[in-house]
């Protein structure tokens, strides 16, 4: 498949994350909207490319025949349905954050519309909350964590995010105040820890977006 230029790759990327939340195509104008196009004819020069291209295919005169032809070449963790694999992450000590993603306890498919809009399943994966610290929040121990990988200056105060402490992944809410990283738990049972933000014994894995459990 052909390359695509910048305009044509941010088209490709709105027209599938569209997909993946409304479950139909957008139309014309919405994409042209999206991406600041003001004449419908130059958002029809997109599609054009982009079918030349071999990435999308559709159907002549019907508003919403937008389809991804192979939505997986442009998702390496996507299953032979398009559906994200992502993975487990096994046990990981906080000074050692590159592992992450080494040797997975396995690939888990996540149905794509638990990701946020415009995130990208690349920079997702899964990891069990260590401790019951959240379980005022509804978040137990064992719970599967889905996780948007993000440094930590990224990582809005009040996030519930996820953390390596040790060679535990823990789940806190976060927040960054007189140059501190603050672990708050939601359990009164657990306390509050801060670290430097540059600590071996801490890492901010990233920001929680979803949890799955068995009942």
């Amino acid at each position: 498949m052909e390359r695509l230029t910048q305009r044509q790759d941010e088209a490709y990327d709105f027209i599938r994350d569209y997909l993946r939340e409304e479950r139909k195509p957008p139309t014309l104008q919405e994409i042209g909207d999206a991406l600041g196009i003001r004449s419908t004819n130059g958002v029809y020069k997109l599609l054009q490319a982009l079918e030349k291209k071999g990435y999308i295919e559709r159907e002549k005169h019907a508003a919403r025949s937008i389809r991804l032809v192979d939505d997986s070449t442009r998702d390496p963790l996507a299953g032979d349905d398009g559906i994200p694999m992502l993975p487990v992450v096994s046990r990981t000590a906080s000074d050692e954050p590159d592992r992450l993603r080494d040797r997975p306890r396995r690939l888990l498919s996540v149905d794509d519309r638990l990701l946020p809009r415009r995130c990208d399943p690349d920079d997702c994966l899964i990891g069990a909350a260590g401790d019951d610290g959240m379980n005022g929040d509804g978040i137990l121990k064992g719970d599967l964590l889905l996780i948007e990988e993000m440094d930590w200056d990224e990582v809005p105060n009040g996030t519930v995010a996820a953390f390596l402490v040790g060679e535990k992944l823990q789940v806190r809410r976060f927040d960054y105040a007189n140059g501190r990283l603050h672990l708050r738990p939601a359990s009164r049972h657990y306390t509050e820890e801060t670290f430097p933000p540059h600590t071996s014994d801490c890492y901010v894995i990233g920001r929680v977006v979803g949890l799955m459990r068995m009942l």
